[in-house]
């Protein structure tokens, strides 16, 4: 009977839709030789190459010990490399090599027909109503993680 009720509530439907992209996702993105928790700094570097991994532990919300393995894991792939930055010798920026880029566009554009899956059958109307729920709930757990830190919890 639980089960049941969990499969009809809000994060019942929630977690079956990401489950079903995610596992959808994670097919055609394996076939690129890429780990998916790779997609997130790959893009991040496609748009602003040049990060330390400080900058991009930050932008990720990730720790920087995970962003060093990701970086380690692409170097080793050819996807990224590191170079000393010019004017301050002690920071590294991480840079997407042309294999990198190659990969992350082949991302953008199966993103892209991800999003086109996803939406379909969905009028304009109904795809902004989605999207300001799907906002509206991350700003609750995201209050409700706050709250829970600032009660220490």
């Amino acid at each position: 009977m639980e089960q049941e009720l969990l499969k009809d509530s809000v994060q019942g439907c929630l977690f079956g839709v990401s489950h079903k992209f995610f596992r959808y996702n994670f097919d055609r993105v394996s076939k690129l030789d890429i780990h998916p928790g790779q997609i997130p700094l790959l893009h991040l570097l496609g748009t602003q190459e040049g990060l330390s991994q400080k900058e991009i532990a930050r932008k990720l919300g990730i720790k920087p010990p995970t962003v060093n393995v990701s970086i380690q894991r692409m170097e080793k792939g050819g996807y990224v490399y590191r170079q000393t930055d010019l004017k301050d010798q002690r920071v590294t920026r991480i840079y997407l090599t042309d294999k990198g880029k190659e990969i992350e566009e082949k991302i953008v554009a199966m993103m892209a027909e991800s999003e086109e899956i996803i939406i379909r059958g969905f009028s304009e109307s109904e795809i902004c109503l989605m999207k300001r729920m799907l906002r509206q709930m991350a700003d609750n757990l995201d209050q409700a993680f706050q709250n829970d830190k600032d009660e220490g919890r």
